[in-house]
């Protein structure tokens, strides 16, 4: 997925240990970091309300958080579905958008006091 042009990255985090994420990165051909939510594990998880208690485990969830840590999607997945990447895309566009009026805003801010 292209979210470098956003500005944006990948970071997948699940409450496997670091071996597992090896594994599985290498049999799914994955090419960005997974952060493994452990010691104590969850903990992460726990705190964007995806860990599941009874199973021990971190349900299949994807935020888009912007540059000032506000979360500006998100949304858990059942454990069976791969979440497609249109939300995600729509979310960064539409950041890229406020970001570019933001920009525009203080560049006619700035040439009026010029």
């Amino acid at each position: 997925m292209q979210v470098g042009r956003f500005g944006a990255f990948l970071l997948g985090v699940s409450a496997d240990d670091p071996l597992s994420h090896a594994a599985f990165a290498r049999h799914a051909r994955i090419r960005f970091p997974l952060l493994s939510d452990t010691q104590p594990k969850g903990a992460l998880s726990r705190l964007y309300s995806v860990y599941r208690e009874r199973e021990e485990l971190s349900a299949r969830a994807i935020f888009v958080i912007d540059r000032e840590g506000g979360i500006r999607f998100s949304e858990a997945y059942p454990d069976a579905l791969n979440p497609g990447v249109n939300d995600i895309l729509t979310t960064l566009e539409e950041l890229a958008d406020l970001e570019d009026t933001a920009d525009q805003e203080e560049d006619i801010r700035e040439s009026r006091t010029s």
